[in-house]
Parts: C-alpha cells; sequence; structure tokens
C-alpha cells in the first residue's frame, strides 16, 4: 500500500515524537489540531512507514466522544447518544431545518 502526501498536517515526527512522550490522544489532537479520524489515518500511515505498531491511550476509546459520525451515507448516532431517547440504532429519520434549528423526524 501506497501513502501519498493527501492527509492535512500530517507530521510524523511531531507525532513519532507525542507517541514517545506517552501523550493521549485527546492531547495529540489538540497538539496538531486534528480529528480523531486523522489521527487514525496518521497513526496508520507512520506505523507504516516506521513498521511499528504505536499505541496511543484513548485513540480507541470512542464511548466518551458526544459527536456523531458524518459519511456519504448520512449522520450516526452512536447507541450511547441514542440511549435514553426512545430510539434504537438503525432508525431512519427525516430531516427539517427551521431558522437555526434542525428537527428530525423519525420515519416509521
Amino acid at each position: 500500500m501506497r501513502y501519498g502526501n493527501f492527509s492535512h498536517n500530517y507530521r510524523p515526527d511531531r507525532l513519532r515524537k507525542l507517541i514517545k512522550e506517552g501523550k493521549t490522544a485527546k492531547e495529540i489532537m489538540k497538539e496538531l489540531s486534528i480529528s480523531r479520524w486523522s489521527l487514525k489515518e496518521h497513526l496508520l500511515m507512520l506505523q507504516h512507514k516506521d513498521k511499528t505498531y504505536y499505541e496511543i491511550p484513548g485513540l480507541h476509546d470512542d464511548t466518551g466522544d458526544p459527536h456523531p459520525s458524518y459519511t456519504r451515507e448520512g449522520i450516526i448516532f452512536s447507541p450511547k447518544m441514542l440511549d435514553k431517547t426512545g430510539f434504537k440504532p438503525g432508525d431512519r429519520f427525516e430531516m427539517t431545518v427551521e431558522k437555526d434549528k434542525i428537527i428530525l423526524t423519525k420515519i416509521t
């Protein structure tokens, strides 16, 4: 697999240094001004380049991430985000935009 320089803010030397310092995923994301998704991508590129496995504390602990995921198919909410809403994974919604809010109505 060949990796290009397509990923923004990819700085392998800086990332390697932060990992070796034991920084958490949150600290690295802040330091490099990148998202969790970008950090995962950068980590894969670095591991491929160095032929070494690196562990970043908190990188795969997505349970505390309160933000939905955005895909080409739409917005994906985690089961934790749906907890106590009455909605379940797989439910579909219709979106309405009104002034300063977005309203999601479950499609039955």
